[in-house]
C-alpha cells in the first residue's frame, strides 16, 4: 500500500512530464554557469512508444535516421540549438537484445570548454567612449618598469583569456630592447590605484613570429597568481567567419595620432572589412605576403573611429548572443582614423597554439617560454 507521501511523490513526476516530451531518465549534468545542460559520456535512457515497452536512447537528430522520418519526434532535451530525441535502442531486435555499440559525444575544445565554465555570460580608441566600471573585466594593461625609478608605464594591452594567461601581441615583447614585467587586470582606470596588478612569470611568443614582418603577430603571458574569480576571462571565437559584422576595440591607447594616451578605459564601435577591400589599402612594402587568413580588417567607415598607438595587443571583441568574444588582437595599422582599417590578429587561427600552452594535453610535453622573468628579471 503506498503512503501518502509517495502518492504526492509519483503525483509530481506525472505533473513534470510533459504531454509531448519523451518519458526520460536523464543523467546530464551542468557544465557552465549559463545553464547549459550537457549530456553525460553516455545517452540518456528513454522510451519510444507511450506505453514505454521500447527503450530507447537520447540522441542528436541528425543522428536517429528514424525520427527524421517522424513528423513530430519525441524530445529528449535540447543542447543549445541541438535537438536530442528519443530514437530506438539497436540493442533490441524483436524484443531481444543484442550487443550494444558505444557512442561517443563529440569533442570539444579545450577553450570552448573554459569558456562555457567561466561562466561569462553576458589599443587608443580614437573617438572612442569611456567604459563603465568593470564593463570589461578581462581587460588587461601590461606595465614597463621605467629605467630611471620604480616606476610602471603601460604601453600596450591584453586580454585575460585564463585565469593565469593574457593574449597579446608579440610585437609588445619587445618594447625598446625591454620586456613586461607586470600586468594590470581589470579595465580600471590606471591613475586612480584601481584594478589589480599581477607579475608577469613567463612569456610565450608564436614560434613563427618574426619582427620584421606583421604576420603570427600573437603572445601570450604567464602570470604568477590567479586573478580574482571577479575578473572573468573573455571567450575565444572559435570559428574563422565572423557572425557579426559589428565589432568593438577597447583600449588605453592615444587619442588622436601622436596625441595623448588616456588612462581610462575607452571603446569604440568598428566594422569587420572585407578581405579584398582591406588588401587595397596594404601594398606588399607593408605586408610582404599580402593580408594572410590569419589576420583580419576592421575600421570606422566613417573615418572617426580607429584603434591608435598605445592600443597594442588589445581586445577586438563581437558580441553574438550575449556573449563577449575574442576575435582579434591589435596588430598594426597606417595612422589612426585615418582611412585605411587597421590590422588585427585572428584569434580563431590560432587556436591550436594558444591551447598547447594554456591548456596542454595531459602527458603532452609542454611548450617552452621565450622568456622566464623568474630566472632573467
Amino acid at each position: 500500500m503506498p503512503t501518502d507521501a509517495s502518492l504526492l511523490f509519483l503525483l509530481g513526476l506525472a505533473m513534470a512530464t510533459p504531454g509531448g516530451a519523451a518519458a526520460a531518465h536523464p543523467a546530464i549534468r551542468p557544465q557552465s554557469q549559463r545553464g547549459i545542460i550537457f549530456p553525460k559520456e553516455t545517452f540518456d535512457e528513454c522510451f519510444v512508444d507511450d506505453a514505454q515497452k521500447m527503450p530507447g536512447s537520447c540522441k542528436l537528430l541528425q543522428d536517429c535516421p528514424a525520427a527524421l522520418k517522424q513528423s513530430i519526434p519525441k524530445t529528449c532535451y535540447f543542447v543549445k540549438f541541438d535537438q536530442y530525441v528519443c530514437c530506438s535502442n539497436p540493442s533490441y531486435s524483436n524484443g531481444t537484445q543484442v550487443a550494444p555499440t558505444t557512442l561517443k559525444p563529440p569533442t570539444q575544445r579545450r577553450s570552448v570548454r573554459a569558456c562555457e565554465e567561466s561562466g561569462y555570460i553576458t589599443v587608443s580608441v580614437v573617438n572612442g567612449r569611456a567604459t563603465v566600471y568593470r564593463e570589461f573585466p578581462f581587460m588587461v594593461a601590461l606595465g614597463w618598469r621605467s629605467s630611471f625609478d620604480e616606476s610602471i608605464h603601460y604601453r600596450c594591452g591584453g586580454s585575460l583569456i585564463a585565469s593565469k594567461f593574457v593574449l597579446t601581441a608579440a610585437h609588445c615583447i619587445d618594447f625598446g630592447g625591454q620586456v613586461p614585467v607586470t600586468v594590470r587586470l581589470g579595465g580600471d582606470n590606471l591613475t586612480m590605484g584601481m584594478g589589480v596588478d599581477n607579475q608577469i612569470r613567463r612569456i610565450f611568443m608564436h614560434p613563427a613570429y618574426d619582427e620584421k614582418t606583421a604576420y603570427n603577430d600573437i603572445a601570450l603571458l604567464e602570470l604568477e597568481m590567479d586573478a580574482p574569480p571577479s575578473l572573468v576571462p573573455v571567450c575565444l571565437w572559435q570559428h574563422a567567419k565572423l557572425a557579426e559584422k559589428e565589432l568593438t576595440a577597447i583600449g588605453y591607447g592615444q587619442i588622436s595620432f601622436t596625441g595623448l594616451s588616456s588612462s581610462q578605459l575607452l571603446k569604440v564601435d568598428l566594422q569587420h572589412i572585407s578581405d579584398d577591400l582591406c588588401q587595397d589599402y596594404y601594398t606588399r612594402e607593408l605586408l610582404a605576403e599580402g593580408l594572410a587568413a590569419s589576420q583580419l580588417c576592421a575600421g570606422d567607415t566613417k573615418g572617426k573611429g580607429d584603434t591608435c598607438q598605445g592600443d597594442s595587443g588589445g581586445p577586438l571583441l563581437m558580441r553574438s548572443d550575449s556573449i563577449w568574444y575574442l576575435v582579434g588582437i591589435t596588430s598594426l595599422g597606417q595612422g589612426c582614423a585615418t582611412g585605411p582599417p587597421s590590422i588585427y590578429t585572428r584569434v580563431s587561427s590560432h587556436l591550436d597554439w594558444i591551447e598547447s600552452v594554456v591548456w596542454p594535453e595531459p602527458e603532452v610535453q609542454t611548450v617552452d617560454p621565450h622568456f622566464d622573468l623568474r630566472i632573467s628579471f
